[in-house]
């Protein structure tokens, strides 16, 4: 076997492996099981294929390729866009990689599917060689739509537990399985017609697959897309008379024409369709708004936007404060409306105004192929199966944005509209001496730079391993695995800012173990809380160096040293971080409750210093926050509670009362809430009130032990001795060791008060309110 010959197969059987991989592949070592691996399979064979395809040139002696100019600019255009916009991003670094859980928007991502592109047009002078690539498509689309409806009934073909739900499929959501169904859809249904025998069947039970997938999952993007390929099919199928259409496929255009129109107008839910879960997404309304924020901040963000993959930071920004009255307002958006508007807004108007002029050329493309055709056409069906595809993939793609799988069929689908609509070639010979040498070099070039891209992107994936251990480790209460792995991923990856957020987190747990440890004595128990804060506070500020613009970072940072506060400077390097919080995430009441709970902290630690005036200031700004919360969120439960709290430390404890009923009615549900209504109700003296909330709140939550103990109390003050008794009955058998439990049942026995002889010099249960973690 010479080179050439092996150079030729490293460029074509990657690309086989690729459209049938791509579609079904995913893998359980990582968070993201869909896209991560994806990408990473795609870098690895579109990479290989490259190299291949130039040794196979520099072999042959020669570089042949299909001209067209006018799309390869736009390919360089859309390439110059996506550099710039990765190197003046808000984060380079994840615009380059991607998101551990969006790699999709990124510029390697990209990069690599314009280099497929490239070698879809460049890699087969024959235009049969291309028809192979199709059949492994379509396999895997028809293998993809069966497992989808199986996911969608509930058998569930795989024995992993995050495939356990309905919503799972091997593409990424629902609704974008849909869109991927539609893209594949004409060329399958063309080539049923084409074929013969055994193929006719298989490529018709994958058309007939697809298409129920499509009425399954009922989703309007994909009727609208569909019906824009069913146009396309009928357009061109008529307007080539010298190639006869079929009355059988006619009736078949028309049918899927029919409820194409039918159910994006009239989107019910016949009987027998699986219920399937809500895809939640941004309206264009709020896409929009967020742009014009965006494109307010200058001119940099005009052109270049924020960077690929950064639209989860422009959501944080800009977002509407109306978002706060929906059910989602606490989610962050990874991706936005549709992908034109989020490739606007994260590209900038130049990465706009390139991908629109892709669409333009195409557009144009198609249009005066339609006016050329006068006799029968070679690859008729191809041709227009790709058509139909690529349009319906420029529609689906204003109103949707797309994930891996749907840009990676887009850019195949570029391709092989190029590969077939560019019937000219040029030849660039290579056997001087200079073009060889200058040829050799950029193949060791490419050789080496896919060798450290292949490396770097595995050392990725196995941090990814590593800090999935490391959650399932933390899940499973084993806290120090769970620092031993996330720790490694750390390391492995240091560029991910949700390691060292998530391990800042660790290190605060594995304070509150030592302080609690029996086992150690206080110095040793210092010592080792010490060590555990410092590396704590070294993986939060990591977290911020490598991602200063994540409000989560902020967040957790403020967390930190909230927890942290009694230490000298902790409550004012937490007021600061949710400070910055506010500013990157101005419409979240989140941050704003948040330092009003710190200043509340604060004001009680100022308390036991006898600080009175610097304590009547503090709960005079956690008013100020608190308010802005609720201005931001009216029914905003958490400023609720802690106002209530503020008014009581105040001294004013009808007014704590008041507040708290209101947030009664905001979180009826909240057993918290419940408890400390109660409280409040027990020390104003209100024991029926107080009787009610506490029977509320073990209703709401029949292990509230601290809420038995309140009960039993109550029972006690309002003569009911023997409810009084069960309730601390209940609490014994419980912590059978509590003196203070058995004190009371004593007392109880003896026909006393329950507290007779036991001195509270505080409410006897500290409560922490259900949203602090």
């Amino acid at each position: 076997m010479n080179l050439a010959f092996f150079f030729n197969k490293l460029n074509k059987i990657p690309l086989y492996l690729l459209l049938f991989l791509i579609p079904i592949f995913f893998l359980p070592f990582t968070q993201n099981v869909l896209d991560f691996p994806k990408q990473s399979l795609a870098l690895i064979l579109i990479f290989l294929s490259l190299i291949g395809w130039l040794g196979k040139k520099i072999f042959e002696g020669k570089l042949v390729l299909r001209e067209n100019k006018i799309f390869y600019l736009s390919f360089s255009l859309i390439f110059l866009s996506l550099l710039f916009s990765c190197l003046f991003s808000l984060w380079p670094k994840a615009s380059f990689w991607g998101l551990p859980l969006d790699v999709g928007d990124s510029f390697l991502t990209f990069f690599s599917f314009l280099i497929l592109a490239f070698l879809i047009i460049n890699s087969f002078e024959i235009k049969t060689e291309f028809l192979p690539l199709l059949f492994p498509l379509l396999l895997a689309g028809g293998i993809c739509g069966i497992i989808n409806i199986f996911q969608l009934y509930k058998i569930f073909p795989f024995p992993f537990d995050f495939t356990r739900i309905s919503s799972f499929n091997t593409i990424g959501t629902t609704n974008s399985f849909a869109i991927f169904a539609v893209a594949i859809l004409p060329l399958s249904l063309l080539l049923s017609f084409r074929a013969k025998s055994f193929l006719k069947i298989i490529l018709g039970v994958i058309t007939f697959v697809l298409f129920l997938n499509v009425i399954l999952v009922n989703f309007k993007t994909a009727w609208i897309s569909l019906i824009v390929g069913i146009l396309v099919l009928f357009i061109f199928s008529f307007g080539n008379q010298k190639e006869k259409i079929k009355p059988s496929l006619v009736a078949f255009l028309m049918a899927g024409l029919i409820l194409s129109i039918f159910f994006y107008f009239f989107p019910i839910s016949l009987p027998g369709f699986p219920i399937l879960p809500l895809e939640v997404s941004l309206n264009s309304s709020s896409e929009v708004y967020i742009l014009k924020g965006t494109f307010s901040e200058g001119v940099k963000n005009i052109i270049l936007g924020t960077g690929p993959g950064t639209f989860v930071f422009d959501y944080s920004q800009y977002r509407s404060p109306l978002l706060n009255q929906t059910l989602f307002w606490g989610t962050r958006f990874l991706k936005g409306n549709s992908t034109s508007l989020d490739w606007i807004l994260t590209k900038g108007a130049l990465g706009g105004i390139s991908l629109l002029f892709l669409y333009f050329l195409i557009i144009y493309a198609v249009l005066k192929y339609l006016r050329k055709i006068e006799g029968k056409e070679d690859f008729f069906e191809i041709k227009l199966g790709l058509v139909a595809g690529i349009l319906s993939l420029i529609v689906a793609s204003f109103f949707y944005s797309f994930n891996f799988v749907l840009y990676f069929i887009f850019w195949f689908f570029v391709g092989g509209f190029l590969f077939y609509f560019s019937p000219k070639l040029i030849q660039i010979n290579l056997s001087t001496p200079s073009k060889m040498i200058f040829a050799n070099s950029i193949l060791i070039i490419i050789i080496i730079f896919s060798l450290s891209l292949f490396f770097l992107q595995g050392q990725k994936y196995f941090a990814e391993m590593k800090y999935l251990k490391g959650v399932e480790a933390s899940q499973a209460g084993n806290l120090t695995q769970a620092l031993n792995y996330i720790n490694r991923a750390g390391e492995l990856n240091p560029s991910v800012d949700t390691y060292w957020r998530d391990l800042s987190q660790l290190y605060l747990a594995k304070t509150n173990l030592i302080s609690q440890d029996p086992n150690l004595s206080l110095e040793e128990k210092r010592r080792l809380a010490n060590l555990a804060i410092v590396d704590g506070a070294e993986a939060i500020n990591r977290a911020i160096k490598e991602a200063p613009m994540n409000v989560a970072n902020w967040n957790v940072r403020g967390f930190f040293y909230r927890n942290l506060i009694g230490i000298e400077g902790a409550g004012d390097l937490s007021l600061g971080s949710y400070q910055k919080a506010t500013q990157l995430e101005p419409a979240s009441p989140f941050a704003f409750g948040e330092k009003g709970r710190v200043y509340i902290l604060i004001a009680q630690e100022l308390s036991q210093k006898g600080q009175e005036p610097l304590r009547r200031e503090n709960l005079d700004l956690a008013v100020e926050d608190l308010e802005a919360a609720i201005e931001l969120k009216p029914d905003y439960a958490p400023a609720h509670y802690l106002l209530a709290v503020v008014y009581d430390q105040q001294g004013n404890l009808d007014q704590a009362i008041s507040k708290l009923e209101e947030t009664k009615i905001i979180t009826p549900q909240d057993p918290g809430v419940a408890f400390q209504l109660g409280l409040l109700y027990w020390r104003s003296q209100q024991f029926e009130k107080a009787q009610e909330e506490f029977e509320r709140a073990v209703n709401l939550n029949p292990d509230y032990s601290n809420a038995k103990y309140m009960l039993g109390l109550v029972y006690d003050k309002i003569g009911e001795k023997e409810k009084a008794k069960k309730e601390f009955e209940a609490l014994a058998q419980l912590d059978p060791q509590n003196q203070e439990i058995k004190k009371i049942l004593a007392n109880l026995e003896k026909g006393l008060p329950a507290l007779e002889g036991i001195t509270l010099s505080q409410p006897p249960i500290q409560e922490t309110p259900p949203e602090i973690q």
